[in-house]
C-alpha cells in the first residue's frame, strides 16, 4: 500500500481521510501515517499527528518513495495566503497524492493533476481539465469542456457549465450555479447560491441571483 500523510488536520483534512477510508474499502491503497499540523497534538480521528506543517518535519518522511501528501490547508478563508507555506515545504509535484472517492463519475476523456481531491458523488464531464491543489465537494458537477486551474476550490452541490473557466485560486461556494462559457477570474470568490451569468474579475466577491460583485479579497 502507499502511504499518505495529510497536511491539516479537523475539516478539510479530516474530510480527506474519510475519502481514503472510503477508497480502501472498495479497494485497500492507502495507509494514512498521520497529519501534520501546528495546533493540534495527538490523535485526529485514531490518526496521529506527526508532527507541525514545516520543511523539517516534511523531509523526515521524504526519502520514503511510498510516502505521498495531501495539502488540505486551502480554503475561501486563507485564498492566496497559504501558497508561501505550501511552497515552503519543498514537496515535488509528484509526491503529491490525488484522492478520487470511488463514487465520483469522471470522465476517461478529463484530465485531473497533482494533489486535487474529488469527493463523494461528483460528476466530472468529458474534456475537463483539472488542475493542482483541487478540491471539488460532494455532489458537484463539472460540465463538458470546463477547465479548473490550480487551487481552486468547488463546494458541495455546485454546478458548473459547460466550457466553464475557474483560473487559479477560484471560489465556487455551496449550490452556486455558472452559465456556461463563463470564466471566475483569479482568486475570486462566488458566494453560496449564486448565478452566474458574466465572467467575475480577478479578486472579486459576488453573490446573489444574478450574480453581483460586492467587494474584493484584497479589502
Amino acid at each position: 500500500m502507499k502511504k499518505l500523510i495529510i497536511i491539516g488536520g479537523y475539516g478539510n483534512g479530516t474530510v480527506v481521510q474519510s475519502t481514503v477510508e472510503d477508497i480502501n474499502s472498495v479497494t485497500p491503497e492507502w495507509e494514512i501515517l498521520g497529519f501534520l499540523n501546528d495546533k493540534e497534538v495527538g490523535l485526529i480521528n485514531s490518526v496521529p499527528v506527526l508532527g507541525p506543517v514545516d520543511k523539517l518535519t516534511v523531509d523526515k518522511y521524504m526519502g520514503d518513495p511510498n510516502v505521498f501528501f495531501f495539502y488540505s490547508l486551502i480554503s475561501v478563508k486563507l485564498n492566496f495566503k497559504f501558497l508561501k507555506k505550501l511552497t515552503d515545504l519543498g514537496i515535488p509535484r509528484e509526491k503529491f497524492a490525488t484522492i478520487i472517492h470511488p463514487t465520483a463519475v469522471i470522465s476517461k476523456f478529463s484530465e485531473i493533476g497533482y494533489g486535487t481531491c474529488i469527493q463523494p458523488l461528483v460528476v466530472v464531464g468529458p474534456n475537463t481539465k483539472i488542475g493542482n491543489h483541487v478540491h471539488i465537494f460532494a455532489q458537484a458537477l463539472i460540465g463538458h469542456g470546463a477547465k479548473l486551474e490550480d487551487y481552486s476550490y468547488v463546494a458541495n452541490n455546485a454546478c458548473i457549465g459547460a466550457d466553464v473557466n475557474l483560473k487559479e485560486g477560484a471560489y465556487l461556494g455551496t449550490n452556486a450555479t455558472t452559465l456556461e462559457f463563463v470564466t471566475l477570474g483569479k482568486w475570486s470568490i462566488t458566494g453560496m447560491g449564486a448565478v452566474v451569468l458574466k465572467s467575475v474579475p480577478d479578486y472579486a466577491k459576488v453573490v446573489g441571483n444574478p450574480a453581483r460583485q460586492i467587494g474584493t479579497v484584497l479589502e
